[in-house]
C-alpha cells in the first residue's frame, strides 16, 4: 500500500510540474531568461552568466549543480527553464536525451586554456612550447577532428580509454591533471578510464615531458583549489580564461577560441523566432 501511495504521489508531482510548465509562455528570446528559473554547473562561467542575467533575483531563481546531468534532470522535470552551459556539452545532451533544444542566440564567446599554480612558470612555458608544436604539426587539430567527427555525427563517442597512451612507467614521474569528467567531448569518464579532447591533449603533453599521465576527477569548483595547493600539476577541463581566474592561477596559451555559452531548454518550451 505504501508503494502504491508513493507512486501516486510521484505521479501527482510530475503532473503538477508539467501543468505549471505548460501555463508559461514559450521561450522565444534569451532576453526572457532574465526572469526565469535557471541552472548552471557550480563554479563555471555559465554560473556567472546566469547570475548576470538574473541580477538581484539570482538567489531566488538560480540553482547550481555539481554535475550537468543533474541539471538536465531538473530541466526535464520542469523545475527550471534553462541551463546556461557550453555549447558542445549541450549538444551532447541533445544527442542523448530526447526533447531538448538550444536557443538560437549564444550568450557569450570564450576561450579555453590550461590552468596552473600561480608562479609555476617552468611548467607553463614547457606546456606552451608543446601546445605550439601541436598547433603547427596538426596534432591538436587531429584530436579535435577525431572527437568532433564522432560527436557531431549523432552516434556518440566510441573511443575507448585503452586506446589512449598514458605513457605508463615514464622515467620522469607523473603529470597529475585535474578535470571534471562530465564535459564531453572534452573529458568523459568511460568505465574506470577517461577519454576526450583534453585527455588526449594532456596525454600528448605528458609523453613529450616523458611523464605518465594521471587523471584526477573532481567537481569543477574544486579544481582551482586543487592546483593552487599542489594536489594536481595542472587543471584541464574546458576552463575559460577570465580576469578573475587570472588573479588566482596562471594559464597556458589558449587552445580553444570562440567557444559559446548557450541556453539548453526543453524543445516543447521553445518557439524560435
Amino acid at each position: 500500500m505504501k508503494k502504491i501511495f508513493a507512486l501516486m504521489l510521484l505521479l501527482a508531482l510530475a503532473l503538477s510540474a508539467a501543468a505549471c510548465f505548460a501555463d508559461e509562455a514559450k521561450l522565444t528570446s534569451t532576453e526572457q531568461l532574465k526572469t526565469e528559473r535557471l541552472a548552471a554547473q557550480r563554479g563555471t562561467v555559465g554560473q556567472y552568466i546566469a547570475e548576470d542575467l538574473l541580477g538581484d533575483n539570482k538567489a531566488l531563481l538560480l540553482t547550481t549543480y555539481e554535475k550537468y546531468v543533474d541539471a538536465v534532470a531538473a530541466l526535464r522535470q520542469g523545475k527550471i527553464r534553462a541551463i546556461i552551459m557550453d555549447e558542445m556539452p549541450a549538444r551532447r545532451f541533445m544527442g542523448e536525451v530526447e526533447g531538448l533544444a538550444i536557443m538560437k542566440d549564444a550568450l557569450s564567446e570564450e576561450s579555453y586554456a590550461i590552468g596552473f599554480k600561480k608562479g609555476n612558470t617552468e611548467l607553463v612555458n614547457a606546456v606552451n612550447t608543446i601546445l605550439e608544436e601541436m598547433k603547427s604539426n596538426g596534432a591538436l587539430a587531429a584530436i579535435f577532428d577525431k572527437y568532433y567527427g564522432q560527436f557531431l555525427s549523432g552516434d556518440g563517442l566510441s573511443i575507448k580509454p585503452e586506446s589512449i597512451d598514458f605513457n605508463k612507467g615514464a622515467k620522469n614521474g607523473k603529470l597529475v591533471v585535474g578535470t571534471e569528467a562530465g564535459f564531453a567531448p572534452y573529458e568523459l569518464k568511460v568505465g574506470s578510464g577517461f577519454i576526450g579532447i583534453d585527455v588526449e591533449m594532456c596525454a600528448y603533453i605528458a609523453k613529450k615531458l616523458d611523464k605518465e599521465l594521471v587523471i584526477e576527477n573532481m567537481n569543477f569548483d574544486a579544481l582551482p583549489m586543487a592546483v593552487s595547493t599542489g594536489k594536481v600539476d595542472l587543471i584541464c577541463a574546458g576552463i575559460t580564461v577570465t580576469e578573475e581566474r587570472k588573479e588566482n592561477m596562471d594559464f597556458s596559451d589558449e587552445y580553444v577560441e570562440g567557444a559559446k555559452q548557450v541556453a539548453l531548454i526543453r524543445a516543447d518550451d521553445y518557439e524560435a523566432k
